[in-house]
């Protein structure tokens, strides 16, 4: 049962929220934030109750129709409490551009219509049409007096709490909501933490927070905008340092506004990624000043990299740029190094979309014990080993119950702060009579905490005792060093499969047909090849069963988007031993109207589907008729897409394999003009007599899998 909150939690909530600013926090405080806070303090608790109310709402522009409070019966008073103490006031011509943000598309339709002007946008367009012809032609003094307007009341110290927030969390979008699910317990917290800020003074708060506020606002700025904050950001100058957190903010600022900017404004983007510090900014900037035709600054910057690497992926970017801008060379590293593995596991395409558990069942048929630990495996591994170092050491824990994430890891510091603490570690881990025996004491000490870093399951417990017992010490105590020092590059890209073959333990990187190997994959690949483990790219391909079980798909719905159209028919044929042997189809209510453009498309109107089934109805028996088969369609992941959101509804989870005739036939019957459905079929001799509708659609579908499964068998027997 879950738990019930008092009537005024949120006042409870916003006084511990305040408490621990003012003791982790308060020297980031200016003399008018505590006077602020102060003031609130001698509100009465109805006008406290409302401020707290209005301060965790989204906007700091709220509707007076909004304002319904059951545990304030004296709503008025408290609203004139805090317009007499400034806390509240009305909308002003300052306030109008970010006001008009929050309205409605009606409201915006209202106050167009007031001014009486003339080229409106449609009604029916969308809401960010209306909001740019309000900001465009629609000036705060045409509508002082407007309803809407006066609909809203302004809450002046919402910037101060929002400040409050990102000192609290670090971030920004978030408010004391945090806290209620804390209380109600939907969301586990830390017991341990060092309370402390986030920030070193004023200065280095003020700016993370500006920046992450700039940052924000990229997601509707114009090119014009774009432009200009590039202008003023790079002229700006600092008296002081940016710390870690400022210079974090500023990172990414600096980061995504060169994005926007990238192709109308290359230049400008080249300047704010070369005061960027992250290998991403760099690899962009390079690859902005090799398009620009710098190319010889382009190669000497490049050969800097290979003289002094400091990042491995940016090292292997920098390799590979080289040979192949430079030196014409026609593939990646990253290619080359999948096509030198030439040996192929044959699997069965049951297995499509889960290559992993194939390779995993083709072992155990051989009597090869393999699990799929990919990223998981190393970070439990390291997690459990620097358990202390990582979320109880006061320099590296929590700095308050709702941060998740290792302080030292986000700025990847952690070798460089605790490294005596990691040798120390280290060095026991290397002088442990059985490395096995000393893990599981970590683990049974820590067994189920919560971390932010894996998810703890008794498969991994298993997979890491087998680790620590057939894996070399020395190899284990490298890459565990490696990762303290270099956590940013070598958190993921692990390889999918453990696999222990007798007493020899492999790593293997599982590439399905068309699969392409990633840098940060190779990063990994070579760290754990340095730290002497024994890993292999492993490539697969798909083996025709002639046997196999399909089931042939075809559905009809009320539009293109499957999170919002729903189906009306939907038919299932299914194919064994290379024959149909069944077939099934039935109409479904699909609970909304369907739009003229799609019966004159189908045929299938709103009264041949009134008395249908609703999808809820015929779940189960879709499912069986899918059961132990192949999904197959023409466009497969559209009619894919529809019955995973169908199922979903229902509180069912549908996942098969998946094959797509459209895709099929243009590998295995090429040279058509087109691969449509129904002019596939015509140019293939294959009857489809009511295109468009379920049955015959999949019937026509079911006999082009035949015909490409014929050239495949013939292909298949050829190799």
């Amino acid at each position: 049962m879950q738990k019930q909150l008092p009537e005024k939690y949120y006042l409870d909530h916003y006084n511990e929220f305040v408490e621990f600013i003012i003791l982790s926090n308060g020297h980031l405080l200016s003399a008018q934030d505590k006077l602020t806070l102060e003031r609130i303090e001698k509100l009465t608790e109805y006008e406290r109750c409302l401020l707290v109310r209005l301060l965790n709402r989204k906007s700091k522009f709220v509707a007076y129709d909004s304002l319904n409070y059951a545990e304030i019966s004296n709503l008025e008073l408290a609203l004139a409490g805090l317009r007499d103490n400034q806390f509240i006031s009305d909308v002003t011509e300052q306030d109008y551009h970010t006001w008009l943000d929050v309205l409605t598309k009606t409201e915006l339709q209202d106050i167009s219509l007031h001014t009486q002007l003339s080229g409106y946008p449609a009604r029916s367009a969308k809401k960010s049409v209306w909001l740019d012809f309000v900001r465009q032609y629609v000036e705060f003094a045409n509508i002082e007096q407007h309803i809407v307007l006066n609909r809203y009341l302004c809450v002046e110290i919402a910037p101060l709490f929002d400040y409050l927030l990102f000192l609290f969390f670090n971030r920004l979008e978030t408010n004391l909501s945090q806290f209620s699910m804390r209380d109600l317990g939907v969301m586990k917290t830390h017991s341990e933490v060092n309370p402390a800020s986030y920030f070193g003074d004023y200065q280095q708060a003020q700016c993370a927070f500006e920046y992450a506020q700039l940052y924000k606002s990229l997601g509707d700025i114009t090119q014009e905008r774009a432009r200009d904050l590039c202008s003023t950001l790079l002229n700006r100058k600092f008296d002081f340092e940016l710390h870690e957190q400022a210079s974090y903010r500023q990172d990414k600022l600096f980061y995504k506004l060169a994005c926007l900017l990238e192709k109308q404004n290359p230049q400008q983007s080249v300047r704010l990624l070369a005061r960027c510090s992250s290998s991403k900014a760099h690899e962009k900037r390079l690859r902005l000043m090799f398009s620009l035709q710098e190319r010889e600054q382009c190669r000497e910057q490049l050969e800097a990299i290979l003289g002094e690497p400091n990042d491995e992926s940016l090292l292997l970017f920098a390799k590979d740029f080289l040979l192949r801008k430079f030196q014409q060379k026609r593939t990646s590293i990253l290619t080359d190094l999948l096509r030198e593995n030439v040996d192929e596991i044959a699997l069965d395409e049951a297995y499509k979309g889960r290559t992993e558990q194939g390779v995993i069942a083709y072992y155990a048929h051989h009597g090869i014990r393999s699990w799929h630990t990919e990223n998981q495996l190393w970070l439990a591994l390291f997690s459990i080993v620097f358990w202390r170092e990582l979320f109880e050491h006061e320099l590296s824990m929590a700095v308050n119950e709702f941060e998740r994430y290792p302080q030292l890891l986000k700025f990847n510091r952690f070798y460089d702060v605790l490294a005596q603490d990691i040798e120390y570690k280290l060095e026991q881990i290397n002088q442990a009579s059985c490395f096995k025996s000393w893990l599981l004491k970590q683990m049974t000490r820590y067994f189920n905490q919560q971390n932010s870093l894996f998810v703890w399951h008794d498969e991994l417990v298993e997979q890491l005792l087998i680790l620590a017992e057939s894996a070399p010490l020395s190899a284990l105590i490298s890459l565990l060093r490696a990762m303290s020092q270099d956590f940013k590059n070598l958190k993921d890209g692990y390889p999918d499969l453990m696999v222990l073959e007798g007493n020899t333990l492999r790593f293997e990187e599982i590439k399905a047909p068309g699969d392409s190997l990633r840098r940060n994959q190779l990063v990994s690949i070579n760290r754990l090849t340095q730290c002497g483990f024994d890993v292999k790219v492993q490539r697969t391909r798909w083996q025709f069963d002639p046997n196999q079980a399909y089931v042939v798909v075809d559905i009809e719905t009320t539009g293109g988007k499957n999170q919002f159209d729903r189906i009306t028919e939907i038919a299932l044929v299914r194919i064994e031993g290379g024959e149909i042997v069944s077939t099934w189809q039935s109409l479904v209510n699909p609970k909304r109207s369907i739009p003229k453009y799609i019966t004159q498309l189908t045929a299938i109107d709103n009264t041949m589907v009134a008395d249908a089934p609703e999808f809820s109805d015929i779940a189960n028996k879709v499912a069986a008729v899918c059961e132990k088969a192949i999904f197959v369609a023409h466009n497969v992941n559209f009619d894919m897409g529809f019955l995973k959101q169908e199922f979903q509804r229902v509180g069912m989870t549908f996942s098969k394999p998946k094959l797509c005739t459209v895709q099929l036939a243009r590998k295995y019957l090429p040279g058509h003009s087109s691969y449509s459905l129904g002019k596939l079929c015509a140019a293939l001799g294959i009857e489809l007599k009511q295109h468009h509708r379920a049955l015959e659609d999949a019937l026509a579908a079911a006999k082009l899998l035949l015909l490409v499964n014929s050239v495949r068998q013939v292909e298949e027997t050829q190799l």
